[in-house]
């Protein structure tokens, strides 16, 4: 536009002059306007001569054709007439040219549109190239995101080749003992959740951070048995990322089962030859056990048995809800998915985490997770909640450790039972409890009644080998004369649990020659039992 606007100037200024010169001309101080007269006046003459010719002619013979040049004056200004005779010499009348070279001084302007058109293409070349690197950029990015999303969406889509190779190990399993194996697992780095499976069977469903190591043990398992796994992983949003399975046989049981609680816990404490009675046993055996023995049972079962399940470090951890007493503690604790409560009316589970070496008794327990009571003490502990001589609750009525006594198939398949039992009878002594209980809810005000604490034992002169039991039987009437048992609740019948099946995943008690459902004891011979001195706590 600057251009266009000078050049529009420059043609402004030579028009002004041109016009200048124009009333130059017409004002007649040009020298040269007669000899322009004269030539259009001699043009216009019968000769035929060239307007140079003409006026010299016509200045060379003035003065005898006076009367030829007078007539086109008259049309002439006034001025103009009088300075044709004197003036011949302007002969150099090229000079005034210059007037046909101006006329080239207005096409100028003309070529200035032809200039002005020139800027025109400028632009559009400008907008071509703009298009171009704008078009350019377009299908660079274009080909950059194509392979950008191509990786990022390969942890995306779910699908079982994914997983295969993000995972910085396979699954591999190994049997830890006759009893529980150890599964193993290099999580890659976007795992976040786990699932483990044993013979289908879903046993513990966690968070687990990615990249990490697992190592996860199982127990409740069974020697001499092949068992196989499936390990599930499954990224933030629970999308499924890898899938691997693996199989192992445990080894046979070598040595004695396992046993709870520590060494010198009254539990595994067995009873000393000779040992001092209670002055009134024969009376307390009477009133609380032969009175009842025809209902006498052994409970391996789901309903009146006690359940058990063994956490791990990672197993979820809940804050397990309370219900009715000894509430004011908040507890934290981590169950496995597997977990189960017995179905009779006490709901007992039992929950041990042995990488915490702590043990979980709830009594009412409710899943996910809330009891009526719930106490946490240690598995390698002395066996009851709070020290002997003093007083607390349980989720058993004595105070004990909710799996103090307990049964275990494991311990019928090897023929012996390394620990005292627990057990319950109707008549139980109101407002007196005797060491190593630390409750009672006992209910008859009798001294001849059992009080929870009391300690029974078979005579050990009595001959079980030669009576015509049940293998299983035999077994517990041993245990009886080396251990003795505890009162530890009041119940409906003389009876002795065992661990149930129901956190097992299989028919433990089968396996152990038993049927998993309630056993006669009434062919014990129980006016043979005796009670141990009595302490009173």
């Amino acid at each position: 536009m600057n251009r266009r606007a000078g050049r529009g100037l420059v043609a402004f200024i030579l028009i002004l002059l041109a016009l200048g010169t124009v009333l130059v001309l017409v004002s007649g101080n040009n020298p040269f306007a007669t000899g322009g007269i004269v030539a259009l006046t001699t043009s216009g003459s019968t000769n035929g001569a060239t307007p140079h010719a003409s006026a010299t002619s016509s200045t060379s013979s003035t003065s005898s054709k006076s009367s030829s040049v007078a007539a086109p004056l008259k049309n002439t200004p006034p001025g103009q007439a009088k300075k044709t005779a004197p003036t011949p010499t302007p002969t150099p009348t090229p000079t005034p040219i210059i007037l046909p070279t101006l006329p080239p001084i207005f096409p100028t302007p003309t070529p200035t549109p032809a200039p002005t058109p020139t800027p025109a293409p400028t632009p559009t070349p400008t907008a071509g190239p703009t298009p171009t690197p704008s078009a350019g950029p377009t299908p660079t990015p274009t080909p950059a995101p194509t392979p950008t999303p191509t990786p990022a969406a390969t942890p995306t889509p779910t699908p079982a080749p994914t997983p295969t190779p993000v995972p910085a190990g396979n699954l591999t399993t190994q049997p830890v003992n006759s009893s529980s194996a150890q599964i193993l697992w290099t999580l890659p780095g976007n795992a976040a959740r786990v699932q483990i499976f044993r013979n289908g069977r879903l046993i513990d469903d966690f968070p687990f951070p990615g990249g990490a190591g697992m190592v996860y043990t199982d127990y409740l398992l069974w020697q001499s048995t092949t068992y196989a796994y499936e390990v599930k992983l499954l990224d933030g949003g629970n999308a499924l990322i890898a899938d691997q399975t693996s199989s192992l046989t445990t080894p046979a049981q070598a040595g004695s089962f396992p046993r709870l609680y520590s060494a010198t816990s009254f539990w595994n404490t067995p009873i000393p030859a000779g040992p001092a009675l209670a002055p009134n046993s024969a009376a307390m055996i009477t009133a609380s056990l032969t009175n009842y023995a025809g209902s006498a049972n052994f409970a391996p079962t789901n309903d009146w048995g006690k359940a058990i399940a063994y956490a791990n470090a990672v197993s979820r951890l809940y804050n397990v809800a309370c219900t009715l007493y000894d509430c004011g503690t908040v507890i934290n604790f981590r169950i496995p998915t597997y977990a189960q409560p017995t179905t009779g009316s006490d709901h007992h589970l039992i929950v041990i985490n042995p990488s915490a070496n702590s043990e979980l008794d709830m009594w009412l327990a409710a899943a996910a997770w809330s009891a009526g009571s719930r106490y946490v003490s240690s598995p390698t502990g002395w066996g009851a909640l709070c020290p002997q001589g003093q007083h607390c609750g349980a989720a058993v009525a004595a105070g004990y450790n909710a799996f103090g006594g307990v049964v275990r198939p494991e311990e019928i398949a090897q023929g012996h039972i390394d620990h005292a039992l627990f057990f319950t009878t109707p008549y139980t002594r109101s407002g007196f409890i005797a060491c190593p209980a630390t409750h009672t809810d006992g209910v008859a005000n009798d001294p001849n009644a059992l009080p929870e604490g009391a300690r029974i034992q078979l005579d050990p002169a009595f001959n079980v080998d030669a009576q015509p039991w049940p293998r299983y039987e035999k077994i517990i009437a041993h245990a009886l004369q080396t251990y003795g048992a505890y009162l530890g609740d009041t119940g409906g019948s003389i009876s002795f649990p065992g661990e149930a099946n129901v956190n097992r995943g299989y028919d433990a008690w089968s396996l152990a020659g038993v049927s998993a459902s309630s056993q006669s004891l009434a062919s014990l011979p129980w006016s043979s039992f005796r009670v141990l001195q009595i302490q009173a706590c």
